[in-house]
C-alpha cells in the first residue's frame, strides 16, 4: 500500500519513518525491512481508517473490561482472567502485524488468541477443568485428560455454542498457522528469465488493498467474538459499567458502518456477527 505525506505532498522519506536511533543503529538490510514494515503500517492506517478506528475502539473496550474484572471473586477466576489478558495481548500483536501487511503471521497469532480466550471461557463454565488445564504437561493420565477436554472434538466440546468463532479459528488455521501452499505463496514471487526461474521471498508481505481489508475485517470479527466471551464471563459486574455499555453500543454501530463500506468499496460481502 502507498502512504503519502498530506502536509508535504510527497512520499515519506526514511527520516519520516524511522527515528534517529533506528537510522543509525539498525544494519542496512534490516533497516530496509523495518522501514518497509513501518511504511506498510502507516499506509494501511491511512488507507483503511474505518477498520483502524473499529480496532482502536474495540481495544479500549477490551482494556476497560479487563480492568473492571481485575478483582476476581475466587481462585477459579484468576487463571481464566490471565488467559483473557493473554488473548488481548495477542490481538494487539496481530493487529500491528496485520496492518503492516504481514497477514499470514497476524492470522496465526489471532488463532492463538482465539484458543486462549476459548480455554478461559470453557474453564469459567466448568471450573473443574482448571485443574485439568494446569496439569496438562503432567503424566500420561493428566495429558490424556487435557486432550479429552480441550483437543478432541473441538467443535462440540471446546467451541460448543461458538460456531462463528470456531469457523474463524479453522479459517485462520489454514491461512496462517499451518504450512500450506496458500500460506506460502502469499510471500513468494517467481521471476522467469530466458534461462532460469528465480524465487524471491517478500519478508514484509505484498497484499492488495482489497485482500488486506478482507483479512483485517475477519480479524476484527474474531476480536469482537472474543470480547463477547469476556463480557459474558463477567457480565454480573460489566453490565453495571454504563460507560462500557455505551462504548459497546457505539462499536456495533461502527462495525455495521464499516461492513457496509467494505461492500461498497471492495464489492465483497463480509460475514455478520451473531449475538
Amino acid at each position: 500500500m502507498r502512504m503519502t505525506d498530506e502536509n508535504k505532498g510527497r512520499e515519506p522519506r526514511e527520516d519520516d519513518l524511522l527515528v534517529e536511533f533506528e537510522r543509525t543503529t539498525l544494519p542496512d538490510d534490516y533497516r530496509e525491512y523495518y522501514k518497509t514494515k513501518r511504511h506498510n503500517l502507516l499506509a494501511s492506517i491511512q488507507q483503511l481508517p474505518s477498520l483502524w478506528g473499529c480496532f482502536m475502539l474495540l481495544d479500549k473496550i477490551w482494556f476497560r473490561e479487563l480492568e473492571d474484572s481485575s478483582n476476581v471473586s475466587g481462585e477459579s477466576q484468576i487463571f481464566p482472567l490471565l488467559l483473557y489478558i493473554n488473548a488481548h495481548n495477542k490481538i494487539r500483536l496481530a493487529l500491528e502485524l496485520g496492518f503492516s501487511a504481514c497477514t499470514t503471521e497476524a492470522i496465526s497469532i489471532m488463532r492463538d488468541a482465539i484458543e486462549s480466550a476459548v480455554h478461559a471461557h470453557t474453564m469459567l463454565l466448568n471450573p473443574d477443568l482448571l485443574k485439568v488445564w494446569l496439569e496438562k504437561d503432567g503424566d500420561k493420565v493428566q495429558r490424556k485428560a487435557f486432550k479429552d477436554a480441550f483437543e478432541d472434538a473441538k467443535k462440540e466440546r471446546l467451541f460448543g455454542g461458538l460456531d462463528e468463532l470456531h469457523g474463524l479459528w479453522r479459517t485462520f488455521s489454514e491461512m496462517g498457522s499451518h504450512t500450506t501452499m496458500h500460506s506460502l505463496m502469499q510471500r513468494f514471487a517467481i521471476e522467469r528469465t530466458a534461462t532460469h526461474l528465480q524465487l524471491k521471498l517478500n519478508y514484509t508481505g505484498v497484499v492488495e488493498e482489497k485482500d488486506l481489508a478482507g483479512s483485517l475485517f475477519m480479524m476484527l470479527l474474531a476480536a469482537f467474538n472474543m470480547e463477547q466471551l469476556v463480557f459474558e464471563s463477567f457480565h454480573s459486574r460489566l453490565h453495571l459499567d454504563s460507560v462500557l455499555v455505551t462504548m459497546r453500543g457505539k462499536f456495533e454501530t461502527d462495525l455495521a458502518r464499516c461492513r457496509k463500506e467494505m461492500i461498497v468499496r471492495y464489492k465483497i460481502v463480509p460475514p455478520t456477527v451473531t449475538k
